[in-house]
């Protein structure tokens, strides 16, 4: 499979792109922000600020004969907002859960998110499991083994660790959830428009990109 990452720069015909929703989820803290922005911009900043609702970033990748476009949703993480995070599933073609290696407590909570994932969808949404914070070895709290046994015990379709501060890893997710979607299509049998319309990015959902600043998250 040959697999070319896309800058947003040249892309020159959007309609050639097949659209994917994303979501990555997890507790607040666990680095979900700054995932994605070393994943788009391979950009790190410590001090950025938690999510208050949503905001998104566009990845592009070409996969042999395929152009496909990711439309990653980054999520508020705080409990409070759990229900507006529940309602946001809706039209999401995969989910990349995310938990901190040096907390064991957003690790316990992976099965909450998991939970959700399926109460709150009409089709059941394949899912990543990252273990963010791979730099922080000295105050690790989940081992690597039982997180990866707790990712097939849970039927994730992939799992890793990774640093959104080194960029370990980061590019590595996308580049697989850009695979597991390919796969997807060629197995429908639809690969030359968007398999279902839940795979357009969603206007509504564009609406609510708003954040408020106060830890990363």
């Amino acid at each position: 499979m040959e697999i070319q990452f896309i800058p947003e720069s040249e892309v020159q015909n959007a309609i050639e792109f097949i659209n994917f929703k994303i979501v990555i989820i997890g507790d607040s803290g666990v680095g979900k922000s700054c995932i994605l922005k070393r994943a788009v911009k391979n950009t790190f900043d410590g001090s950025y600020q938690s999510t208050i609702g949503f905001e998104f970033l566009l990845m592009h990748f070409k996969i042999n004969d395929l152009k496909i476009k990711l439309q990653i949703w980054d999520t508020c993480g705080q409990e409070m907002y759990r229900a507006l995070v529940q309602g946001f599933y809706r039209n999401t073609s995969l989910a990349v859960i995310v938990y901190d290696i040096s907390n064991k407590q957003s690790f316990e909570g992976l099965d909450i998110w998991i939970k959700d994932l399926k109460e709150h969808n009409n089709e059941e949404i394949p899912f990543f499991i990252a273990g963010n914070k791979n730099d922080l070895e000295n105050e690790r709290q989940v081992p690597n083994n039982e997180a990866k046994e707790f990712s097939v015990s849970r039927r994730a379709e992939y799992f890793t660790e990774c640093s959104a501060k080194t960029g370990y890893k980061v590019g590595d997710i996308f580049e697989e959830v850009a695979k597991y979607l390919y796969n997807a299509c060629k197995k429908s049998g639809k690969d030359k428009i968007p398999k279902t319309n839940r795979l357009k990015i969603n206007n509504e959902d564009a609406k609510n990109n708003k954040k408020t600043k106060k830890r990363c998250c």
